[in-house]
């Protein structure tokens, strides 16, 4: 062990000085001295009960000091069992109430409960209403502490301490009750190295009830756990359950099988060596039972009985040579001896009183009622008035523990009722969270479709600007188209007729035969020949478009940079993709592209200072893209403020989810490029169709 050199300075350091210990010197032992200490006063029974004291003192002053008050508990807890073990019962309740105060202070369930269940021992002789009430109060705290695994069976300990308790005063009914409740816990919990002390605890019970089946049923189901026990204990295990067999079996009035297990139980591997108590209380038992198998061999059976006293005697233990004496006197008095035997039942009825040995007192009473008959009287009436007491007693301990029973359930419900409002609480909180969460999704539902229906609106308006801007374009081509069909037919019918009628005569008057007529009618003819084909490929030319079909939205981007061109005197080159069908596009595409030029063009005009400008309107890979480049002063592109055309421009790309790229650099022009993608537009007509059909009423 680490510790073995330090405490053997320790052990040496205190021999030299009695009682005076050098606490500078002790001090500067170990970083964590106090264990040291703690662990020495407790252990080390080689140094006196002073010095073992000394060492505790030393450890609480240090312990005081502490700053951390988790850690402080901890040590506070260590110290208060060492001195409760150390029997200074002053230090003890003082070290306690300091660890209650510090452990209730920090919420430090687990060294509460410590607290409490040291109280709990430390009543558990003389005050035991004191001690159940601590030992409750500890499973209490135990039950709701967060226990490391090395503490995990503690309300189980707190539940078997109780049962104990009980059981020692005649509560057989309550110490049944907590033993089953601990059994029950082991078991939930896989602490089958508990279960061996817990089934032998309801087997000790159910003897104090004197049902004696069920004791031997529970003893020998406390044997089945004895290879779960920890190994050290297994051995002390093995003889206590097999005794247990066999004074059970005794009272019982089964001889034979007390007689095989005492046997049984003396032959055991070194049970005189190892426990010289248990060893002197089965010769007596063995000896008491097969005198009560018959054996009349009353020598032999005297002779146990003296060899197990001699035995106590030699480990100064009296306690139970009452029992001994009691055996003793019945063997004498079937001996015939009855002087030797009222003898020895008043030897037994001493040591009992001696030892506080009410049961043991109670039996030699009621033996001396029957053994002198002259006292007979006194003896009975002694034996009635002890009897009478102890029942009061018993009966007013069992109140007593009815009482904190009670109270401590009374306890239990108030926390279960606030257990339940809480629950109650949390309920109502949940169902709000959820009715708010409901709500807000409700609400934000209506909004989102509220937004939906008005960019369908907006959407709707946009078209149908765009469509009252194309009507009235459209109004003008068809006007266009049949002035251009009226000219072409004119042409065709009015001055193609007379001119083949003129080209007719003349080659008429082509019959005469002077040189000069023949001249000049020939050039007249060809001059004619040739302007009625002029005629005829303008009135084609003209007639093709009247009749070819006309992109609204191109011609409307046409004259619309026709008209910026004629008023600015820039000149301005369009370009598009012929083969692609634009008036298939959506009108919001349309209307906003149709704006960003005009709103393009516009800047050009009022900024840019340039000569010319290009613009290009392309469809390629599901994409249009339009360009406007112009050979003016340009701009800072990082520099540059958004003015209100180009915030409008971005507005306007941002409603149809496209992008823009602007290039500029100062004296050489500036490059705008738009690209918009058309499976977004797709997109948003499913949405404006999944609306309408969920809401066909806001729709």
């Amino acid at each position: 062990m680490k510790w073995n050199g330090l405490i053997l300075l320790l052990i040496l350091h205190l021999s030299c000085t009695n009682t005076n210990l050098d606490t500078g010197a002790l001090l500067q032992t170990t970083a964590d001295s106090t264990t040291v200490w703690i662990q020495t006063a407790k252990e080390d029974e080689s140094l006196s009960l002073q010095q073992r004291i000394a060492l505790l003192n030393k450890a609480s002053e240090l312990i005081e000091k502490y700053s951390e008050n988790t850690k402080k508990t901890r040590k506070l807890s260590q110290l208060s069992l060492a001195y409760k073990r150390l029997k200074d019962s002053t230090a003890f309740r003082k070290t306690n109430a300091e660890l209650i105060l510090l452990a209730n202070k920090i919420d430090d369930l687990k060294s509460h409960g410590e607290a409490h269940w040291d109280l709990g021992a430390f009543f558990r002789r003389n005050q035991p209403d004191s001690a159940i009430y601590h030992y409750q109060e500890a499973y209490n705290l135990f039950l709701i502490a967060d226990l490391d695994p090395s503490s995990r069976d503690y309300p189980g300990s707190m539940l078997y301490s109780m049962a104990q308790v009980k059981d020692n005063n005649k509560d057989y009914v309550g110490a049944e009750k907590d033993i089953v409740k601990a059994i029950k816990f082991y078991r939930e919990n896989n602490m089958t190295h508990e279960l061996f002390s817990a089934y032998n605890v309801l087997a000790i019970i159910q003897n104090g009830m004197r049902k004696y089946d069920k004791a031997i049923e529970y003893h020998g189901k406390a044997g089945e756990f004895i290879p779960f026990s920890e190994k050290r204990a297994r051995y002390r295990h093995n003889t206590m359950n097999i005794n247990n067999m066999a004074s059970t079996n005794l009272r019982k009035g089964d001889y034979p099988k007390s007689i095989s297990f005492y046997e049984e139980l003396l032959n055991v591997d070194s049970l005189k060596q190892k426990d010289s108590k248990s060893y002197a209380k089965t010769l007596s038992s063995l000896a008491y039972a097969e005198f009560k198998n018959g054996n009349t061999d009353f020598s032999f059976l005297i002779q146990e009985f003296e060899n197990s006293n001699k035995i106590l005697d030699s480990l100064g233990i009296t306690y139970e040579k009452a029992r001994n004496y009691e055996f003793k006197a019945e063997v004498l008095d079937k001996a015939g001896d009855t002087g030797l035997a009222i003898e020895n039942a008043l030897l037994a009825r001493k040591i009992a009183e001696e030892t506080s040995n009410n049961d043991r007192l109670l039996s030699s009473l009621k033996l001396l009622t029957s053994l002198d008959t002259k006292k007979s009287a006194q003896y009975a009436g002694a034996y009635f008035k002890l009897n009478e007491k102890l029942q009061q007693k018993e009966r007013t301990i069992q109140d007593k523990f009815a009482r904190i029973e009670m109270e401590t359930d009374e306890v239990i419900e108030k926390n279960e009722s606030l257990a339940r409002q809480r629950k109650t609480l949390t309920i109502i909180a949940i169902g709000l969270l959820v009715f708010g969460l409901g709500a807000f999704i409700i609400i934000n539902q209506r909004v989102n479709n509220q937004k939906l229906k008005f960019q369908q609106t907006q959407q709707e308006s946009n078209q149908e600007i765009y469509n009252l801007m194309l009507s009235q374009q459209g109004k003008f081509q068809e006007g266009k188209q049949l002035e251009q069909k009226r000219i072409s037919e004119e042409i065709h019918d009015g001055i193609l007729g007379q001119m083949l009628g003129i080209r007719l005569i003349l080659s008429g008057l082509n019959e005469r035969n002077d040189e000069s007529a023949i001249t000049q009618r020939a050039e007249l003819i060809e001059k004619l020949r040739e302007l009625e084909e002029e005629i005829r490929t303008i009135s084609h030319e003209l007639n093709s478009a009247a009749y070819k079909k006309i992109n609204n939205y191109i011609i409307a981007i046409q004259d619309l940079i026709a008209t910026v061109s004629s008023s600015s005197k820039i000149s301005i080159k369009f370009e598009f993709t012929e083969t692609y069908d634009w008036d298939n596009l959506e009108g919001d595409i349309k209307i906003n592209t149709y704006r960003i030029v005009q709103e393009c063009l516009q800047n050009c005009v009022k900024h840019a200072k340039c000569k010319n400008i290009a613009v290009n309107l392309n469809f390629n890979d599901n994409k249009i893209l339009l360009k406007i480049i112009d050979n003016g002063v340009g701009f800072n592109v990082k520099k540059g403020r958004k003015g209100i055309g180009l915030k409008n421009i971005i507005s306007r790309i941002e409603k149809i989810d496209g992008n823009l790229n602007i290039e500029s650099n100062i004296g050489k022009g500036t490059e705008m490029i738009v690209s918009v993608p058309i499976p977004n537009l797709t997109k948003k007509k499913e949405q404006v169709k999944t609306f309408k059909e969920r809401n066909p009423l806001e729709a």
